[in-house]
């Protein structure tokens, strides 16, 4: 494996970026807080954002993945983190088709539903296995975080969180499965989609654990940008018991909560464009550097 590049001062400011992030977070939360009245644009307000981020996802790993060498490890990484979202932009793509082409049919009666269920399932497999690996990436390089009482604390956070998030959504896919083709299917996916983001929750130790060891280096914002995605996901996968805690029409809140999957997706598309920009200014250094070093 050919590790990423060393740390070292960031080039150039992050802020632009995550403001960015913060502005598409704010216009999709706006435009959901305008149409809760109105289902069919709420449609339509869903349609637009998942297109946008999931293109920003898309394109973000993709640049990061193809920033590395053919063989390199963090190629395969990004390149899984890239067929990940590349298979949830296709899931997208089915329900805004259906939507579309057939308004009055909901999308659970669509033929397309077992196409999405295998979209969808092969989508969270890809992303969890890259994810995992990305977690492993320093330990494979000997640069791993030492153990301390407050990472196993981040650990039992992380874990906790996980099961508090998805164990609920577990059982209740798990009480569907089996009833009817419509119901599995849904079912299924929903199994796929809870198992994955409590694995990405308990891999937010991990990753945040390296972002701090390589804070002011040009990695560090990688790895913050994939902590926080990872971050999202839990306030995502806890939107329906929020809806139920938090002041206010609870099926309204979850519409609010369901917008978080724009900073989710963003913020991914963010780590790659950043991965593919700290690779690049450290490959310029290095140039460099040979040009100005004595023959």
């Amino acid at each position: 494996m050919s590790p990423s590049s060393s740390p070292g001062r960031p080039s150039g400011s992050v802020a632009p970026w995550l403001g960015a992030v913060a502005v598409l977070q704010l216009v999709h939360l706006t435009a959901v807080a305008t149409s809760l009245q109105d289902p069919h644009r709420l449609s339509l307000v869903g349609d637009a954002a998942g297109w946008t981020v999931g293109l920003l996802a898309v394109l973000g790993t993709l640049a990061a993945a193809l920033s590395f060498a053919p063989g390199d490890y963090l190629r395969r990484v990004w390149g899984l983190l890239t067929v990940g979202a590349g298979l949830s932009l296709i899931s997208t793509a089915l329900r805004s088709y259906w939507m579309h082409a057939v308004p009055d049919v909901p999308f659970v009666d669509s033929p397309l539903l077992p196409v999405r269920m295998v979209v969808v399932v092969l989508a969270n497999v890809s992303t969890t296995f890259a994810l995992v690996m990305l977690a492993r990436t320093y330990q494979q390089s000997g640069l791993q975080p030492p153990s301390s009482s407050r990472a196993t604390l981040l650990w039992a956070v992380a874990a906790m969180s996980a099961l508090v998030v998805g164990g609920p959504a577990l059982v209740t896919a798990m009480g569907h499965l089996g009833k009817d083709f419509a119901s599995t299917c849904t079912a299924i996916i929903a199994l796929a989609s809870t198992l994955a983001d409590m694995t990405t929750i308990l891999l937010v130790a991990p990753i945040l654990r390296v972002a701090y060891m390589l804070r002011g280096g040009r990695l560090a914002w990688v790895w913050w940008a994939m902590g926080a995605s990872g971050a999202v996901w839990l306030f995502y996968d806890a939107r329906e018991w929020l809806g139920m805690v938090l002041p206010g029409n609870p099926a309204e809140t979850v519409e609010l909560l369901r917008t978080l999957r724009t900073s989710g997706l963003a913020m991914l598309g963010l780590a790659g464009w950043l991965q593919r920009s700290a690779l690049a200014a450290s490959q310029r250094d290095a140039r460099a550097a040979t040009a100005v070093s004595p023959s």
